[in-house]
């Protein structure tokens, strides 16, 4: 790895990218769902956790210092889950779908939960 990074001629930054807050659109709320950008400095799983904008993905996805994933956020349905009357489960619903993403994310991105706690963030 060391060789390929002294023999590849691009210049990867080490500087700390700048957070958003991403904007939920009506079409998101049509469909859903956002898709919200993070990452974390390679080097340190237990450190801070950034959300970042598509285009700032994109780039870091390249960049071996960093790591970068995609999570899918629910804004729209039920806050809790929904049963239908024999019992079935219908929807499992906003908060357990979020929390869901926030699991599956932290198998990457070990903090991800401290910078989402609120599962309920943009929900309409």
């Amino acid at each position: 790895m060391y060789t390929d990074l002294i023999n590849n001629k691009t210049d990867y930054s080490f500087s700390n990218p700048k957070t958003i807050v991403p904007t939920p659109k009506e079409t998101d709320y049509e469909t859903g769902f956002i898709d919200r950008y993070f990452c974390q400095k390679v080097n340190d799983s237990g450190g801070f956790v950034f959300e970042i904008s598509f285009d700032v993905y994109k780039t870091l996805q390249q960049n071996p210092y960093w790591k970068t994933e995609i999570l899918k956020w629910r804004i729209k349905g039920p806050v809790e889950a929904v049963f239908n009357k024999i019992g079935g489960m219908i929807d499992i619903g906003v908060i357990q779908s979020n929390k869901n993403s926030i699991q599956i994310t932290a198998s990457t991105l070990k903090n991800i939960g401290l910078y989402l706690p609120n599962v309920l963030q943009f929900h309409k």
